[in-house]
């Protein structure tokens, strides 16, 4: 039966490849108990301390926040406006973010995925594939925020003394909340599909250009509205956060219907809650509607589209900058041929590649936006060192989600290497150097151009370049390695890699690795700051033992996951 016949009364169907989904799900966690214990162990202490960490952060910072605005007392101090506005701030960020990622989820659970074209030859509407796929985009992209958005709500519960019953709001808030952005992301995909593959690919990137252009002007118009000062401080304040109290947002709703909780209004707290419920379920019902009229027409030319193109050899843009790589010798540059061709071809990847570059452009153009304390020299220090976390953790993100995958993606194939001219070392450290040299072409020019916007002196412009260029390696070495530990050649969809077991224990070990990497410098530079040691001697000892101790950790890094990546791959047997 084709998948244009009537629909059923009811959501069965829907209900049976959730089910399906579920068992799938639930094999797969009972499968954990054959994965080596030392893994799960590590995995489960890590992210155990990741999360007790995130609420140590968040406690520690809502209660100064709390104790910064209620200097001078009152029944209703700055404190409460912080808190406040603090949380609208949190939800409006949180609901964007969970947009975009629902747009590039959505592109490969709906259109790429290898089930598609057996659900589709079944006995259901295009709507109700469409909410059995939904739910499944819905887990993907929203399970991070369900993991660090517990201990953020628990520290802001427990810092403003909320009641019981606001632990029981953020629960049912949570469920609508990210419905709305999942079927907003959805409908954009939809519509993005059905329109784009019919479009020039110059107009394409014409209006790519365009968008990213108007995106980035409007924040840092919003970003260089105010300028704080001490006179300028409560109305800079209003003005900047003035946008997360729209009555028209869904995050303001969230925000306010759990924080109403808290105090326990009911009265308002349920008229939120079911404002929100509603308009969730208004768009699922649009959403399936769009579904049943645009979801097949754009899958149909999408597919079609891909068998049409022809690709001539030795011509186009992508061919022209792969022709630079002439110098490099066999067999690696066939593998980074081939690597740099399935990055282009997959949008779910490049896609995210430029969000990744708006973000620092964004981050880039208001770093010379500060107050008068950055004059100071202890802000300046700070700012330093805070410099070089935020970059290595937009490094540490690139390379947990475009790098992790690479040994996985060559999927089932993987044996046709085995018998090519090629060692797994050849192709292991093929990778590696392909990470290094193409993270290393952004975030060490990122490190320099900030270093130089924020007029850093000479040491802290040091170590700030220093850090990142090491941290390309390091970084590296643990995605490639572990990648190569624990690969997933059954598996095309590199979301869904990088969400494994192996991924979320590298993005861990990453993390943990930048924590000490950042802190090791900022202890010694802020001691420095505070005139905590002898003289100038003591200092440079101090400094230079931050920097072998940073090398050498990054050098770890690098040789332990990539040696034990490599018996795991010569020991395999495909």
């Amino acid at each position: 039966m084709s998948a244009t016949t009537p629909e059923h009364s009811n959501f069965a169907q829907v209900w049976s490849v959730i089910l399906a989904k579920f068992q799938m799900g639930r094999h797969q966690v009972a499968s954990v108990r054959h994965e080596s214990k030392l893994k799960v162990s590590v995995i489960t202490v890590s992210a155990i301390g990741l999360w007790l960490g995130a609420f140590a952060l968040f406690y520690h910072g809502f209660e100064w926040l709390v104790s910064f605005g209620n200097v001078g007392g009152g029944e209703f101090t700055f404190g409460n406006l912080i808190m406040d506005r603090s949380l609208g701030i949190l939800s409006l960020s949180i609901f964007t973010l969970l947009i975009f990622s629902n747009v590039l989820v959505a592109f490969s659970t709906l259109y790429r995925s290898k089930e598609v074209v057996y659900l589709l030859q079944g006995p259901i509407s295009y709507s109700h594939f469409f909410y059995a796929r939904f739910f499944e985009c819905v887990a993907f992209s929203s399970w991070s925020l369900a993991y660090l958005g517990t201990p953020l709500m628990l520290a802001y519960g427990i810092t403003t003394e909320a009641s019981l019953l606001f632990y029981i709001a953020v629960l049912f808030f949570f469920l609508p909340f990210i419905i709305i952005p999942a079927c907003i992301g959805c409908l954009i995909t939809m519509v993005l599909v059905r329109i784009f593959p019919r479009m020039k690919v110059h107009a394409m990137i014409g209006l790519g250009v365009l968008g990213v252009g108007g995106f980035f002007l409007y924040i840092r118009s919003i970003i260089r509205s105010t300028r704080v000062s001490d006179e300028t401080l409560l109305p800079a304040f209003l003005d900047a956060t003035a946008t997360t109290q729209s009555p028209l947002l869904p995050s303001y709703w969230a925000a306010q219907g759990v924080t109403r909780a808290a105090v326990l209004d009911l009265g308002e707290a349920g008229f939120y809650f079911l404002l929100l419920l509603s308009n969730a379920l208004m768009l699922l019902l649009v959403a399936g509607w769009a579904a049943d009229r645009i979801f097949y027409p754009g899958w149909s030319y999408l597919m079609g589209q891909d068998k049409q193109r022809i690709k001539p050899f030795n011509k186009g843009i992508l061919n022209a900058g792969l022709r630079l790589l002439g110098s490099i010798p066999n067999p690696y540059r066939p593998l980074i041929h081939k690597d740099i061709i399935l990055f282009w071809r997959d949008p779910t990847q490049w896609s995210q590649f430029v969000l990744f570059f708006g973000i620092m452009a964004i981050y880039i153009a208001n770093l010379r936006n500060s107050s008068r304390f950055y004059e100071q020299e202890f802000w300046r220090a700070w700012v330093a060192c805070l410099n070089v976390g935020a970059v290595s953790l937009i490094l540490a993100t690139l390379t947990s989600r475009f790098v992790f995958p690479l040994v996985s993606l060559e999927g089932r194939r993987f044996w046709i290497l085995g018998l090519a001219p090629l060692s797994f070392s050849q192709l292991v450290w093929q990778k590696f150097w392909l990470s290094v040299c193409t993270t290393s072409a952004f975030t060490v020019g990122l490190a320099v151009l900030s270093a130089s916007m924020l007029q850093l002196d000479p040491v802290y412009y040091f170590m700030t370049v220093y850090s990142i260029v090491i941290t390309n390696f390091g970084l590296a070495g643990l995605a490639v390695g572990l990648g190569a530990l624990y690969p997933s050649f059954t598996e095309d969809n590199p979301a869904r890699i990088v969400s494994g077991m192996g991924g979320t224990l590298n993005l861990l070990v990453s993390i943990a690795y930048i924590t000490l990497v950042v802190a090791s410098q900022t202890l010694v530079l802020q001691w420095n700051n505070l005139g905590l040691y002898n003289g100038p001697v003591t200092f440079s000892h101090a400094l230079t033992g931050a920097i072998v101790f940073i090398t050498l950790l990054s050098a770890l890094c690098v040789f332990l996951p990539m040696r034990l990546g490599l018996k795991n791959l010569n020991d395999r047997e495909f």
